[in-house]
């Protein structure tokens, strides 16, 4: 066995070939071209003794990939954990050995022998009796096989012999003639696909140096496990959980150093929740996580977290985060769409943006909901004042009640050192936007009751209340009058919310036209264009077409997820449209209902009548909500709809 080394630049991935006898030769005369791309070293061995010797190796000098050959490489690939790249008998190559090992016999009459890893070739059988070439074939399964192998040969009055380094040089040595069964190019092959395979270990190597690195600065414990649950990165912190060094974690299963670390749940695409677990007789909150890679499951990560740690994040950070920011960046011309329900939408939040009246906007989730409340306070005599949002159903109703109304210092444990100012006070002037209402619970909304009544906050712990001047949108997808009447909502605060309403209407119900505009114009924000406009050149033309294929296979889809869903199918779109054309340059219809399969299922033929219904009674909640608005004047309706007296009169009759 011998080790030699072609170059030391440590920047170059590292191949090793291995191989001992006449292969090992023939890698070593052909690895020179390669010296300049890759630090090259050679071993000398074989089997165990290869599998002994690239450990030893690989412990002084890490290597990337290895090069073998026959059962010498398959026996490697099993037993090291690093790429294998083999030399393979290749067809024509296998043909010109035989012609060469033909040429050495005595004649027509001499025969020849062909050894190979693993069980005879049917086809070489086949490819022997067509040409009568008297061909005999030998298995061979490690260096255990060769002497009697040899002694087969022999037997069987082989006079030359195709086969592996060890065989080879055996039959040589008993009087054969011998030809190398692996051929220079089979070799070059194997060498560049070890370059490939190095350069893709190393890119790993890389990713977990710089995840080690990130998860190095955490303060939670951290680990990253493969797809067999074998730890791959760790952090001190975690080390110290275990109990452990870092370096000496590395490749071991965690579920058997840590069973209440089970990770196949999250192994199998399961999204997890905080649980809590006892470790090394300290309590902590675990969270787990798959990881994907090109939308497979290559691993998992854990997390374990102090309960205290998130005991003061919920004290400080989240009860003075501001759920956002001071400003409104959409206005109402935002709001695309040009069927008549969306024309009628704008037209009345235009309407309603003149006025400081609490607006409610009902609508299923995803239909821009807070793109109108941004809207109508960027048209309102408030646009340069704060706008300020909060979803009611994201916090608790502590930390909510610390988000709306504040707090004085010392209010409770942990309370801000000089007290908070909560978003109702933050809005003064502005507009304060309440998604999600119908989430609030009861005890809070008794608190904005009165703030909407009396136009003053009252801080958690403080005993004066502050004036406010406040316009108050709120936003829902549930029922609230049906809420209302089960008693989940209180009906005084119903009324006072409900002064002016909006209904956003579902992008199913807004037809083709609006969700071929809007999806448009979806492409063109995620393009970075300044518009639809700007769609008709280059290679947003041609994202433009594919766009326009996907849409015209899903006439009868419905949109379950609105907006939010079709901005989605652009995003999947941008992400993998090169999927969707064949070799033609063509849109490929099975592709395409693969990447957007949600085309392929038309709706039940019996919804038809139900959207006619389900249309019409949109359409008579929207006529009752403007007349509501307008306290009945017919006149003033008419201007809103954008119709004449005389349909105004036949819709209220239906």
């Amino acid at each position: 066995m011998h080790a030699t080394t072609h170059t030391t630049a440590s920047a170059l991935p590292h191949i090793v070939t291995v191989g001992r006898h006449r292969v090992g030769r023939v890698m070593q005369g052909l690895a020179g071209p390669w010296a300049s791309q890759v630090r090259l070293s050679h071993i000398g061995a074989a089997f165990d003794e290869a599998v002994q010797a690239v450990s030893a190796l690989h412990a002084r000098q890490p290597i990337d990939a290895l090069v073998a050959a026959g059962a010498s490489g398959a026996w490697l690939r099993e037993r090291v954990d690093m790429p294998v790249a083999i030399v393979e008998v290749r067809g024509l190559d296998l043909l010109q050995a035989l012609r060469q090992a033909r040429e050495r016999t005595s004649g027509q009459a001499g025969r020849v022998g062909l050894v190979s890893f693993g069980p005879p070739s049917a086809e070489v059988a086949q490819f022997d009796a067509l040409f009568g070439l008297g061909l005999a074939q030998f298995a061979y399964r490690g260096p255990e096989d060769a002497p009697a192998c040899v002694q087969q040969l022999l037997a069987a009055g082989v006079e030359a012999v195709v086969a592996p380094g060890l065989v080879a040089d055996l039959a040589e040595q008993a009087g054969m003639a011998s030809v190398l069964l692996y051929s220079d190019a089979a070799v070059r092959q194997a060498l560049q696909d070890a370059l490939l395979l190095a350069r893709q270990r190393r890119a790993e190597r890389d990713r977990q140096q710089r995840l080690e690195s990130v998860l190095a600065q955490l303060q939670d414990g951290v680990a990253a496990v493969d797809a067999q649950g074998r730890i791959r990165a760790i952090n001190a912190h975690m080390a110290a959980l275990l109990g452990s060094p870092a370096a000496a974690l590395h490749g071991q299963q965690l579920a058997q150093l840590a069973p209440a670390l089970d990770m196949r749940a999250a192994l199998t695409g399961e999204e997890g929740n905080e649980d809590v677990v006892q470790l090394a007789a300290r309590t902590l909150v675990v969270r787990r996580a798959p990881m994907r890679e090109g939308g497979q499951i290559t691993g998992a990560l854990v997390v374990c977290r102090d309960p205290a740690v998130i005991q003061r994040a919920d004290r400080s950070l989240r009860a003075s985060q501001r759920q956002r920011s001071v400003g409104a960046r959409w206005q109402l011309q935002d709001y695309v769409g040009s069927s008549p329900a969306v024309e009628r939408l704008r037209a009345l939040a235009h309407t309603f943006a003149a006025s400081d009246a609490t607006v409610l906007i009902q609508g299923d989730s995803g239909t821009g909901k807070e793109l109108l409340a941004q809207g109508m306070h960027r048209a309102s005599a408030r646009a340069s004042q704060p706008f300020l949002a909060v979803n009611c159903a994201a916090l608790s109703e502590s930390l909510l009640e610390s988000e709306l109304f504040g707090h004085e210092e010392g209010a409770f444990t942990g309370a801000r050192r000089g007290g908070k100012t909560g978003l109702i006070e933050a809005a003064h002037t502005g507009t304060l936007f309440l998604d999600e209402i119908g989430d609030m619970p009861l005890a809070l909304q008794s608190r904005l009751l009165r703030v909407l009544q009396e136009r003053e906050v009252l801080r958690v712990g403080a005993t004066v209340p502050v004036p406010i001047d406040v316009r108050v949108m709120a936003a829902t997808h549930a029922d609230l009058a049906a809420q209302v009447e089960r008693g989940q909502f209180r009906r005084d605060l119903f009324y006072r919310l409900a002064v002016l309403r909006l209904q956003a209407p579902t992008l199913w119900a807004r037809g083709s036209a609006d969700v071929s505009m809007l999806a448009r114009s979806l492409l063109a924000r995620r393009l970075g264009l300044a518009g639809p406009e700007a769609l008709h050149s280059g290679n947003a033309a041609v994202m433009t077409q594919l766009l326009d294929a996907v849409l015209a296979h899903a006439t009868h889809h419905r949109w379950p997820g609105n907006v939010r869903e079709l901005d989605n199918w652009v995003e999947r779109l941008l992400a993998a449209h090169s999927h969707l054309r064949d070799a033609q340059g063509q849109v490929d219809t099975q592709r395409l209902l693969e990447l957007f399969p949600e085309c392929a299922t038309p709706p039940p033929a019996a919804d038809s009548g139900r959207l006619q219904q389900a249309g019409r009674q949109a359409e008579q909640a929207h006529l009752r909500e403007v007349l509501e608005s307008v306290q009945g004047d017919q006149r003033r309706a008419c201007e809103i709809l954008g119709i004449s007296r005389a349909t105004l009169w036949r819709r209220m009759k239906k």
